[in-house]
């Protein structure tokens, strides 16, 4: 049986999938085997405004999601975590890749509207937010310049030294 013929939409095809992968605000990133979502005009599989709810998925679909450096440039971060939540499956690995507060690509964008830092995702603030769903599995620094991976005292040195850490990932299992 040809799915294309009976449903004629390849969006279709993709939600079909065993193993449903969602990569929101994919931008220049299109990875294959994953549903790309975009709201600018590049190669996407869907496009629609994240900052527009619900998300034209049913709910308890996706096993893994990606926000790659997206979740910064939205109007409701904590609203969007909520339809991500309601989007995945239980047990759905959610990463989300963030610029530090005090990087410098965070700090020369203006059209950042949401700063992050290591502590952003604790679990009191996870639970204030009304997503105790989501479950800190990994926590991990991107440094760009890897000089910067060996530098002693960074824990202290952040408060004097802006740019230091450059983004931040996150990497959740929602629970429901």
């Amino acid at each position: 049986m040809d799915i294309f013929k009976i449903s004629g939409n390849i969006r279709y095809f993709v939600l079909k999938m065993a193993n449903k992968k969602l990569n929101l605000g994919c931008g220049l990133d299109y990875k294959k085997g994953w549903v790309n979502v975009d709201v600018i005009d590049v190669k996407a599989d869907m496009k629609f405004d994240l900052n527009n709810f619900p998300y034209p998925f049913k709910k308890d679909t996706f096993d893994e999601i990606l926000l790659r450096m997206i979740l910064e440039h939205l109007e409701e971060p904590i609203e969007v975590l909520k339809e991500v939540i309601r989007i995945s499956k239980n047990n759905a690995k959610l990463i989300i890749i963030v610029p530090h507060a005090n990087s410098y690509a965070n700090l020369t964008d203006i059209q950042h509207k949401t700063n992050f830092t290591e502590d952003s995702f604790d679990i009191y603030l996870l639970n204030e937010y009304g997503l105790n769903s989501l479950f800190l599995g990994k926590k991990e620094f991107i440094f760009h310049h890897q000089w910067k991976k060996y530098m002693p005292f960074k824990s202290y040195l952040k408060i004097f030294l802006n740019g230091l850490y450059d983004d931040l990932c996150f990497e959740f299992r929602v629970r429901k």
